[in-house]
């Protein structure tokens, strides 16, 4: 399969605005070593992800698109820092690492971390981020 990159058009919205595609993250779990805490807690990851969709005539070709599996593996990554500092820290460096990729447009990421007792409540936090606009 040939890359017909150049020949590709931009698909866009009345007004003008790139088309988008949504990517569901759901239910990413890993183990994370929160501050203060001893062990490691269960920490989940919900993930919104949308993202520049790559115009027509793309090829059948997963670098013609944006994979999740990128987004994971930065998630894989970030999980295994020591000493986090909680919900808050976890979201904005998962927001920043999906708005490093420049297919990504804007991501809602929603954390939840386990109580430190097994009878207390979970927190989380969610945060909306996006790409500046372009002119």
């Amino acid at each position: 399969m040939s890359d017909d990159s150049a020949n590709r058009t931009m698909l866009v919205q009345p007004g003008g605005a790139p088309l988008t595609y949504t990517i569901l993250v759901r239910d990413f779990t890993a183990a994370v070593a929160i501050a203060g805490r001893a062990g490691r807690a269960q920490v989940r990851f919900d993930l919104t992800l949308t993202v520049t969709h790559p115009g027509t005539g793309f090829p059948d070709d997963i670098a013609a698109v944006m994979s999740y599996e990128d987004i994971v593996e930065d998630l894989r990554r970030l999980c295994r820092e020591s000493n986090v500092p909680g919900a808050d820290y976890l979201a904005d460096c998962a927001a920043e690492l999906c708005l490093s990729h420049a297919k990504v447009r804007r991501v809602q990421v929603d954390v939840m971390i386990p109580a430190a007792d097994s009878g207390g409540p979970s927190a989380g936090v969610s945060l909306t981020r996006a790409q500046p606009q372009q002119a």
